[in-house]
């Protein structure tokens, strides 16, 4: 495995997306565990998941229009 300091653009970008994808899983994991008992804190789980799958949207739109390809 590389280290982040050897790791080009695209590999960087690429695994920024992978973050956002999986941070967005483990909130909504989060909220759809909450949610039966505790609807207030499910919904600041939502909240978080939307704003993470948002970071991923905006991280995969660059990674497009950088390098003209999808993952």
């Amino acid at each position: 495995m590389k280290a982040l300091t050897e790791l080009n653009e695209r590999e960087v970008l690429a695994l920024a997306i992978a973050n956002e994808e999986e941070d967005s899983r483990i909130y909504q994991s989060f909220a759809d565990r909450l949610r039966p008992d505790y609807g207030a804190s499910a919904a600041i789980f939502d909240d978080m998941a939307e704003e993470e799958r948002g970071h991923r949207d905006s991280l995969y739109g660059l990674y497009r229009e950088r390098f003209g390809e999808h993952l």
